[in-house]
């Protein structure tokens, strides 16, 4: 969500939203609402309820797979559709509650009979019985499966979810992969060049032989480090491919870094505000509850009504008959009572453990997420500070005021560090994928956008 209002900026600035809001209302025949004076009190008050519905907010990393094509391919992931093919079972299993366990019966019997005296005669009967569900019954059977089916529909939700967290892991590990492979390949382009120079100047007899080994050593492990990382890149950039075919192949991305807005506290209520987890346990707790409300009408049994019809003595006798059958309730149906009546307990007790574990997860991305920010900072700042001292290295060697070990060992160290940057950067992109993701922000689901 956007925030309604917006604060006064550092330089001095307003928010756009609030004054194009107010010019409005200004214009309004009614304006000011409260009279003389009215309008900074109306004012105050937007301003208020504006910071009481903020949102905490983060721009999506550059680098993510397009919008369009992430979606298609987390509604084709076999869990998600397994979850879904369980929603129809769910109202399936509504309709079977709101039908009603009991059914029609039919009884049909033949009896051939011999009496002294009389011979044989023939005696048949028919019936048929059917049980009655009670006033109430049928009304809590039918929030059974009611709650049946939008517990289902949030495992969809969930799952979708789930996928969409292997997504990102994935994702960034190919990412990843692509970015150690390039610095790699750059490094062993640059010992390359170095090499020409060396040899340069051994021709020229600035430089002693051994200096041609020290160069190609460092360039044949920079080339052995790139096809090390180059197969890793494939290695990841395959399993994405296997995990979600058609999504298209990862590409390192440059955009601005995320601003991270809002405190953990906001981030982990806006987190808890639509989880699927929790909701599937409040659905589960609320199921249980109604489950214990039927338990309880059960005690009450379900009586079955018949009718019947016989002849008998071949005809001379014909009966017609109303029956009525009551089970003895026992402890089998109190002992279901306490059951529904116990899991329900332990419902609650697990939504409980469950919104803390959620909320500990958000406020633990929300930390990495600032820490990363601050260490990829420090390593930017290191990372320019050993580029000068590498081109100061190397600029002394080609004096002859510095051996070539030292300006290698300095050139070796500023890439280092550029991987590293490069490797931090993906680490804040990630960070702030998934505190997006777990926040409801990212690739929400289609019917779910409304609500979510």
């Amino acid at each position: 969500m956007k925030p309604i209002w917006t604060p006064p900026l550092p330089n001095g600035g307003r928010g756009d939203f609030y004054n194009a809001r107010l010019a409005a209302n200004r214009k309004n025949p009614l304006w000011p609402p409260f009279g003389k004076g009215g309008s900074r009190w109306a004012a105050i008050l937007f301003m208020l309820s504006g910071l009481a519905h903020a949102a905490p907010d983060l721009t999506p990393p550059a680098d993510l797979p397009p919008v369009a094509a992430a979606n298609a391919v987390l509604e084709a992931y076999p869990g998600v559709l397994a979850a879904r093919a369980r929603v129809s079972a769910a109202l399936a299993e509504g309709r079977r509650l709101n039908a009603g366990e009991h059914e029609y019966i039919g009884r049909a019997g033949y009896t051939r009979r011999r009496e002294t005296g009389i011979g044989n005669m023939n005696d048949w009967a028919i019936g048929i019985e059917r049980g009655l569900r009670l006033p109430g019954k049928a009304k809590l059977d039918g929030e059974i499966g009611a709650t049946l089916a939008d517990e289902a529909e949030e495992r969809v939700g969930d799952a979708r979810h789930e996928a969409a967290r292997d997504l990102l892991a994935t994702w960034y590990a190919a990412l990843r992969g692509q970015s150690d492979a390039l610095a790699w390949r750059e490094q062993a382009v640059l010992l390359r060049q170095q090499r020409e120079v060396v040899e340069k100047r051994i021709k020229a007899g600035d430089a002693a032989a051994m200096e041609r080994s020290q160069a190609e050593a460092a360039l044949r492990q920079a080339e052995a480090e790139a096809r090390r990382a180059e197969t890793a890149a494939a290695e990841a950039t395959a399993g994405l491919s296997a995990r979600f075919p058609g999504l298209p192949a990862p590409t390192l991305q440059p955009g601005a870094l995320p601003a991270l807005a809002g405190s953990a506290s906001e981030w982990a209520s806006a987190a808890l505000e639509h989880n699927h987890e929790l909701a599937i346990l409040q659905k589960e707790s609320e199921r249980m509850r109604i489950m214990t409300r039927r338990q309880k009408a059960d005690l009450t049994p379900d009586p079955t009504l018949g009718l019947h019809y016989s002849r008998e003595r071949s005809g001379l006798d014909n009966l017609l008959g109303v029956s009525i059958t009551m089970p003895l309730p026992g402890e089998n149906r109190r002992a279901r009572v306490d059951v529904s009546s116990e899991e329900a307990r332990a419902l609650a007790q697990m939504e409980a453990a469950a919104k803390a574990r959620i909320e500990g997860e958000i406020r633990i991305l929300h930390a990495r997420l600032q820490g990363s920010l601050n260490r990829l900072s420090s390593l930017e700042e290191m990372a320019g500070q050993l580029d000068s001292y590498a081109a100061l290295a190397w600029r002394a060697y080609q004096m002859g005021e510095t051996p070539l070990w030292e300006a290698l060992n300095a050139r070796k160290s500023a890439r280092d560090a550029r991987r590293e940057t490069t490797l931090s950067r993906l680490d804040v992109h990630e960070a702030a994928a998934r505190l997006l993701l777990d926040s409801h922000k990212l690739w929400p689901m289609a019917e779910k956008a409304e609500h979510h």
